[in-house]
């Protein structure tokens, strides 16, 4: 149980750290990332289209990687 609560405390700073750059480092250096993208500028695509498939990316890594730490470290009785 202990080794399962470190795996997701390093899982979850390593995901709030994508998070972060994510929403933030897009946000903060627009005059750095203003280049065409599908038309439009790559600033405003990944406001509206790009961080959401991150975020959803994000959810599904956390609890695909949960499963599999709860998984292995059931015990034959938990079942």
């Amino acid at each position: 149980m202990k080794n399962t609560w470190f795996k997701n405390k390093r899982l979850t700073k390593t995901l709030i750290l994508i998070w972060f750059l994510t929403t933030l480092l897009v946000g903060l250096s627009p005059e750095f990332l203003r280049f065409s993208f599908f038309g439009w500028e790559f600033t405003y695509w990944w406001g509206a289209q790009g961080a959401l498939f991150i975020y959803l990316a994000i959810i599904w890594v956390y609890a695909h990687k949960m499963h599999t730490y709860e998984k292995n470290d059931a015990k034959p009785t938990d079942l």
